[in-house]
């Protein structure tokens, strides 16, 4: 009898635990985590020596080796009691090695624990080009996060992607690209991509959908979710369709090699979910006929034309 209350207890044990992973798992699909931002080597990009530099040398115990001194247009550094160094292309922690074990290998000192600090950058300045209000050249004199660089730019424009590149002034022109998420405070506050005087940060302009045709609001959108649309929320942000729109024949039209290739869709199986919402891309053109038109293909350009023209849209979240 125990045996048999103890295997049921089990059993019970078991059923819980089976139903609150899957209300755990389903509240998760409801409530996916909110991906914020992602920063490739944003905080560590290494600052390279370049000629112009101020560079401060000082050596660990020893105040008489202490000295400030400009980086030449050659790369060279004369450093006391060892003579022309190339610190140009070093770190500044590679130059204080470098300085190290040159101070032992002349017999200066048994052992040496270096430091050198960029005191002065050679440019002054961050460039700040793209989707932002005020582009232009700031002085920047430090290292600052690249929330305060956009922002002394006068921040992004209502057409500025999420995707920000940094190019640093370092000789290997490497590449930093964040994401802003510009609707949520918090995640953008805790940014911590880097930008160096000398480097430059380029806003790119949003992604733009069309939708034309019969519909409440015809023109362009923003793709503002990370660069994402589906194809039902771009007809959302136009309006919706008019009642005198063919539900049943609208025309999915995307750009390649040879210009814009229709490709008809059934509105009606999106929005009762017979088919899976479409992904749209960069350009794309949704047209929603009226009734009364026969020979959409003959009208491929002309609607294409028409988008070129259309006025953009940013929709406020």
């Amino acid at each position: 009898m125990k045996h048999s209350f103890k295997l049921k207890s089990q059993s019970w044990l078991l059923v819980f635990i089976v139903l609150t992973s899957s209300l755990h798992a389903a509240a998760q699909e409801q409530n996916p985590p909110t991906a914020v931002r992602t920063i490739d080597h944003a905080a560590s990009v290494p600052v390279l020596i370049a000629p112009g530099d101020l560079l401060e040398i000082s050596v660990y115990d020893n105040a008489d080796l202490l000295q400030e001194v400009r980086v030449e247009e050659s790369g060279e550094v004369k450093v006391n009691n060892i003579g022309a160094e190339k610190l140009a292309g070093l770190t500044a922690q590679q130059a204080g090695a470098l300085i190290a074990r040159e101070l032992v290998s002349h017999h200066i000192l048994i052992n040496a624990e270096v430091t050198v600090l960029i005191e002065e950058y050679a440019t002054q300045g961050v460039s700040v080009s793209g989707e932002v209000n005020h582009p232009g050249v700031y002085p920047v004199l430090a290292t600052r996060t690249v929330l305060d660089v956009i922002s002394l730019a006068g921040g992004l424009t209502s057409m500025a992607d999420t995707s920000v590149t940094i190019k640093h002034r370092s000789g290997n022109e490497e590449r930093v690209t964040v994401n802003l998420k510009t609707d949520e405070a918090e995640s953008s506050l805790n940014e911590n991509a880097l930008v160096y005087p000398g480097d430059l940060v380029v806003v790119p302009r949003a992604g733009v959908v069309f939708v034309l045709g019969d519909v409440g609001r015809p023109g362009g959108f923003v793709m503002q979710d990370n660069g994402k649309i589906t194809l039902l929320q771009a007809l959302a942000q136009a309006g919706g369709m008019n009642y005198t729109a063919k539900m049943s024949s609208a025309y999915l039209m995307h750009k390649g090699d040879k210009g814009y290739a229709p490709n008809r869709i059934n509105i009606g199986d999106l929005v009762k979910g017979k088919q899976a919402d479409i992904q749209m891309s960069r350009n794309d053109i949704l047209y929603i006929p009226t009734s009364q038109l026969k020979h959409f293909s003959q009208d491929t350009q002309a609607i294409a034309q028409a988008a070129a023209g259309a006025a953009v849209y940013h929709v406020v979240p």
